[in-house]
């Protein structure tokens, strides 16, 4: 082999080195909510250390149909999860993560993290306690009169609604919203 072409062999070579590295590195990063980005799934986030302590301290005492919007917001997020849809140009970023409840996925929730990983709303979506085709979504926004963030997550649940009547063929599913609740976050001392 020549010098010139050792020199190109070396210089591809070194690029796969370098770029295989820094796949590996990106690879390596931890889900957490602080680091959103490196997510996979709803359901690697929602497992991730102090999760579940975040979510608590972000919805405070507020009770649900079926019990506090606590544990109604971590059941519907840790089912079946989907991919995570960054929220391009929505306040320069952030991102919406969604899952259904483990067997029982007419309970849907959606997580909306701000550009700066922090929790800017949450959505449990539901179809009452029988099934009676009445979808009702409980909103718990940081600001609750970030419009926004309203809109999005009303948006995602008329979504879901849609996938839903294309999945099931109306079996059980309703075709529209019938209310919206709308609560604050818990407000707390870092």
């Amino acid at each position: 082999m020549s010098i010139p072409g050792a020199l190109i062999f070396s210089a591809i070579a070194l690029a796969l080195v370098t770029s295989w590295c820094s796949v590996a590195r990106a690879a390596a990063q931890p889900c957490t909510l602080k680091t959103a980005e490196f997510c996979r799934d709803t359901n690697q986030l929602v497992w991730s250390r102090g999760f579940d302590g975040e979510i608590k301290r972000f919805v405070g005492p507020h009770t649900g149909e079926f019990a506090t919007l606590q544990r109604q917001v971590l059941a519907s997020l840790g089912g079946p999860p989907d991919r995570p849809v960054e929220m391009l140009g929505y306040k320069a970023g952030g991102w919406l993560f969604s899952a259904c409840k483990a067997h029982e996925c007419l309970v849907k929730g959606a997580l909306l993290l701000d550009y700066d990983h922090s929790i800017r709303g949450l959505a449990v979506f539901d179809f009452g306690t029988k099934g009676e085709k009445n979808p009702r979504l409980d909103l718990i926004l940081k600001d609750p009169d970030d419009t926004k963030a309203r809109d999005l997550l009303a948006a995602w649940a008329n979504w879901t609604i849609a996938r839903d009547l294309f999945t099931y063929s109306g079996d059980y599913v309703a075709t529209t919203l019938t209310g919206i609740r709308i609560l604050p976050a818990q407000h707390f001392k870092d």
